[in-house]
């Protein structure tokens, strides 16, 4: 840590005071290092002989820089003198935002405050204003999946949920499902808390720089008679019922969701009291989707897997049965064409899992010797059927698992399941599968 806190030093040195300009050099070089390193956020933390920066890339922490613990103080003042905030107030948690540009490229930081012991923690989330959304490929949909998606985004009406939690890429979702239907021919409004992405020819409201709710702006949205509107988060059984009705009467409505899975969401959506049958006739596709880190294409290196690590791999992605492993042994194969298309070998037979993929040891100097670089989505997407319609109006059915475990039998592929295929194509590891799906029901 200490030859990456050189550039600190040099700004803030030892000096028991610091001007403004230091300390406004200080936080520009934060957030500059954050951008050119792609964090999504930085974490300026009291501890107790210093004080802690740290920064989320690719959805881990990373401590990076150590400034002089009177320096905290000074740092965090500057911070709320730019979004606004009181900058006297220590004792209440604060938020408020500011824009900066770098290297011609504008960004949003906003800054959440919070008093702990020691002192007061600030939180910088980055946020870029990105131009045009990815395609969906390019964010890990293939096959069967991105086929639905496709097939759904065709009709005029009806209701698409993705399901994400917070900070797992659901509004690019969302923002990649728009981007396939824009056109001069179509009316698309969007209802945000926030900026993220500006589309040519969408209307959009931001909701942070209004006093309306997200009720309030998607009843506001539908008296302009809009084709398409898209919720980047559903907050309440208003809002959920709302949309629901909407999708009912002939418009196509892209909800986001802070959800586990599909399945979790389209539950949440019947306990918030939206009646089963108004689900079943307008619930198109739900999708349900993670970021993983993605390994470094430049070190990554292919290994031959142990039994042991066989027999775990047996028991956490569920391949007891002969008919399980088959499957997944196929779906590599069909696979194999989208995801990563350089890597030739199968790391799978009909039987077992024989190869995957790891970091190189000590990385190298494209992936900052960490072995990822970026993240990608394993990705599930629940279509519209028979199955999935008889348990929704199944009131006995009120867990996750119970909903999905009907849905499997229709082939529908997971959100592990996905993930262990994009593990065995050498876009990320199995362990990094678990980590960030260990939660999912």
């Amino acid at each position: 840590m200490g030859a990456k806190d050189g550039l600190m030093g040099r700004l803030l040195g030892s000096a028991d005071k610091f001007s403004d300009k230091q300390i406004r050099e200080t936080l520009m070089s934060m957030v500059e290092y954050g951008v050119k390193r792609g964090a999504s956020d930085i974490h300026i933390e009291p501890h107790e002989r210093s004080v802690l920066v740290r920064y989320r890339i690719d959805g881990t922490l990373r401590g990076i820089h150590k400034l002089p613990k009177n320096a905290l103080n000074v740092c965090i003042a500057q911070a709320k003198a730019l979004a606004d905030l009181n900058v006297q107030q220590t004792e209440l948690p604060q938020e408020g935002h500011y824009t900066m540009t770098i290297e011609g490229k504008e960004v949003e930081v906003r800054i959440t405050t919070m008093p702990i012991f020691g002192g007061e923690k600030a939180v910088l989330h980055l946020s870029m204003h990105q131009g045009k959304p990815h395609d969906l490929a390019a964010l890990g949909f293939w096959g069967a999946g991105l086929s639905t998606l496709q097939t759904v985004l065709a009709n005029p009406y009806g209701l698409v949920v993705v399901a994400a939690p917070r900070h797992h890429g659901g509004s690019s979702t969302l923002f990649s499902l728009l981007d396939q239907i824009n056109s001069p021919l179509v009316s698309i409004a969007t209802v945000e808390l926030r900026p993220k992405h500006r589309l040519p020819g969408v209307s959009q409201t931001y909701l942070s720089s209004s006093n309306m709710t997200m009720h309030e702006g998607l009843q506001a949205a539908l008296k302009q008679d809009p084709n398409v509107v898209m919720l980047s988060t559903v907050t309440d059984g208003a809002t959920a019922g709302t949309a629901v009705q909407a999708a009912a009467t002939g418009h196509l409505i892209l909800a986001g969701l802070h959800a586990e899975n599909s399945s979790a969401a389209l539950l949440s959506l019947r306990a918030a009291g939206v009646e089963p049958f108004l689900l079943v006739t307008t619930v198109r596709a739900a999708v349900g989707q993670r970021l993983v880190r993605k390994l470094c294409p430049e070190c990554r290196e292919r290994y031959t897997v142990s039994d042991e690590e066989w027999a775990e791999l047996v028991h956490y992605f569920g391949m007891s049965a002969a008919s399980a492993r088959k499957r997944v042994h196929e779906l590599e194969r069909a696979a194999a064409p989208a995801i990563f298309g350089d890597v030739k070998q199968l790391g799978s037979t009909p039987t077992r899992i024989t190869h995957l993929w790891r970091p190189g040891k000590t990385g190298c100097s494209t992936c900052d010797h960490t072995g990822y670089q970026g993240r990608t989505a394993i990705v599930e997407v629940q279509p519209s059927t028979e199955a999935l319609h008889k348990a929704l109006l199944n009131r006995d059915i009120i867990s996750a698992a119970a909903l999905q475990a009907v849905t499997l039998k229709d082939g529908f592929v997971p959100l592990t399941l996905d993930g262990l295929i994009k593990a065995l194509r050498g876009q990320t590891t199995a362990a990094e599968v678990l980590r960030v799906s260990k939660s999912i029901a």
